[in-house]
């Protein structure tokens, strides 16, 4: 299969979103890979640079990029640009996620942040909760309840991508998170699952493509011992299929 530049982007970057977006309709899928991607993008910038203004400038550049996608112009050269683009206007997708998505994305340059636990969920609502409802909205209109299902579920697999990534993180030079702030964390992201499988009803099936890594976020928050590679890839196939979250 020859993937587009932002298929192959997001199946390096984030295999994960990547295994989740190939069950989704062939005229849609790109839309995913698109946003994924534009997502990659924002997230790399903090390891990227030196310095938190050379973080703001790259920053301000995809700022600028969505004033010229929501402006209806010309749209600057750059492999994620036109495909965004293109999901924008295909799905009709509102701005307000992504720029919550980029504001958020300039903590990843303060070294000192999170300073208390509603930073932290904010933080995680405006990046991967923004980015679930987004990947919704690509795939199939949503109505209210709908929305705030997609943001829940989006939080869900924010918060144990988060505490799976402290290693990681740690190693990159930030500090350990406080034990009472991993627990805190993973009982939000237990508590907006549930609240999310409850309105489950309220989400059409088209957009269960975007929501299948909740199937895992939710083993992962509750599990005390994380599932293997292996048997999160065949849970994701398996619900896949079956087109369930």
């Amino acid at each position: 299969m020859n993937l587009s530049a932002c298929a192959e982007i997001v199946q390096r970057g984030d295999p994960d979103r990547y295994r989740t977006a190939v069950f989704a309709p062939p005229d849609k899928r790109e839309r995913l890979f698109a946003l994924y991607a534009f997502n990659l993008e924002i997230a790399k910038i903090a390891p990227m640079v030196s310095e938190p203004m050379l973080g703001e400038i790259r920053l301000q550049w995809w700022r600028e990029a969505l004033d010229q996608i929501y402006g209806g112009g010309a749209v600057r050269a750059h492999e994620v640009t036109t495909p965004l683009a293109d999901a924008v206007k295909e799905a009709e997708l509102p701005r307000a996620p992504f720029d919550a998505l980029i504001d958020a994305r300039a903590f990843d340059l303060d070294p000192a942040f999170p300073a208390s636990d509603g930073a932290l969920f904010e933080y995680i609502a405006a990046t991967a909760g923004g980015l679930t409802l987004l990947a919704a909205r690509a795939l199939t209109p949503l109505e209210a309840a709908g929305e705030g299902a997609a943001r829940d579920a989006g939080f869900a697999i924010g918060s144990a991508r988060y505490l799976m990534a402290q290693p990681a993180m740690v190693e990159a030079g930030r500090k350990p998170m406080p034990m009472e702030r991993v627990d805190a964390l993973a009982a939000e992201g237990r508590r907006r699952m549930e609240r999310a499988r409850a309105a489950r009803r309220s989400v059409p099936k088209a957009a269960a493509p975007a929501l299948l890594e909740a199937v895992t976020a939710r083993h992962n928050l509750t599990a005390s011992i994380p599932r293997s590679a292996a048997r999160e890839r065949l849970s994701i196939l398996w619900n896949g299929i079956r087109n369930r979250w």
